[in-house]
């Protein structure tokens, strides 16, 4: 199910002060040329703004340039990434590309809501989309996932795999997207052993949860030796501390958003992929097409393939065909609507 993704002449703007962007965005113009000479002027023109130092987390922020990639391979579109270099001048960042004449652009992550929202009304001309939010308000929309559709998965593999019956859910940050991966998480462990115990840590207070992997390893060898022999961490960048720990300790990991399996094979049990460059693509190509925002589809799950589980290639042997073969089986019924994998859960779970 994963890309393969080619490198190509992508503008990357690694955002610092005000004058430096400037200075950045007047040496990469020439990034909208085609090798000819030809100008991209006609280019539907897509700017792609993920988390601080997000490139080449092997996760969200990868997949997202991805899709924005494919996008130009595929459709009229130039796309420009903006990475702001810290959470601290994101607004900047934000309204200095705004007015870069760009006909949309796409934010990975809700860390930055509530500055899209002054930009976004500063510049009511420009479409803005939110990847991991459901807000729908002027010119803003958002695009989320069913996350506790794969997440439910995740759990019920962990707690079949589990030999002390205890497992562990680590998110980034608490907020609604990584509760939904939580609750089905849980549900899916609960549903696959009734004894099964599950043990939910967050890596960070704020977003920055999302980036710190030093302190989810230290978290994640914790869990592990207080009984976890199974972790999930949805945790952006962060994830890659808890697969270090997996490696430390000979416990497994699930990993999350793409393909991390080749990180530890055979500890990491499986990865659950979130689409994430699929959703960008997508989006690119409705912004291409001109598509009205309001028809733009803003949910993916399992049924659309944009979450999923990896293809066990690299833990086949640890897992066993009987329990692949049952997933099989969930995820059709997740699909179908027999499972029902967002049931509340325990707020102390």
């Amino acid at each position: 199910m994963q890309s393969k993704s080619t490198f190509f002449t992508q503008s990357v703007f690694r955002t610092g002060i005000l004058s430096a962007i400037i200075v950045t965005f007047l040496l990469l113009v020439g990034c909208g040329e085609s090798q000819n000479g030809a100008l991209t002027a006609d280019k539907v023109k897509i700017g792609l703004m993920i988390t601080p130092k997000g490139l080449n987390d092997k996760g969200f922020n990868d997949y997202a340039f991805d899709g924005l990639k494919k996008a130009e391979e595929n459709y009229n579109v130039s796309g420009t990434v903006i990475e702001p270099s810290n959470m601290q001048n994101h607004e900047a960042s934000l309204r200095f590309f705004a007015g870069q004449k760009f006909d949309a652009i796409i934010v990975v992550g809700v860390a930055f809501v509530d500055t899209i929202r002054k930009v976004a009304a500063e510049n009511p001309e420009l479409d803005f989309f939110i990847i991991d939010s459901d807000i729908n308000e002027g010119n803003i929309r958002g695009v989320s996932f069913r996350e506790d559709e794969g997440a439910y998965l995740c759990g019920y593999l962990a707690a079949r795999m589990s030999k002390s019956n205890k497992v562990g859910f680590l998110g980034g940050v608490d907020i609604p997207v990584i509760r939904r991966f939580q609750v089905g998480y849980i549900n899916g462990a609960k549903d696959a052993s009734k004894s099964i115990e599950v043990v939910s840590r967050f890596v960070g207070k704020d977003f920055s949860g999302f980036n710190d992997s030093t302190k989810a390893s230290e978290i994640a060898l914790e869990m592990y030796q207080n009984g976890c022999d199974v972790i999930f961490p949805p945790a952006g960048a962060s994830a890659l501390g808890v697969i270090s720990a997996a490696v430390k300790t000979r416990n497994f990991v699930i990993g999350v958003d793409m393909n991390q399996d080749a990180l530890a094979p055979g500890l990491v049990l499986t990865s659950m992929l979130k689409r994430v460059d699929l959703v960008v693509e997508d989006l690119a190509r409705s912004i291409s097409k001109n598509e009205p925002s309001k028809k733009i589809k803003t949910t993916y799950g399992l049924a659309d393939d944009a979450l999923g589980l990896t293809d066990f290639q690299l833990s086949f042997k640890v897992i066993g065909e009987d329990i692949i073969n049952e997933l099989g089986k969930i995820r059709k019924k997740i699909i179908d609507g027999v499972i029902d994998t967002d049931k509340p859960i325990e707020q102390n779970e």
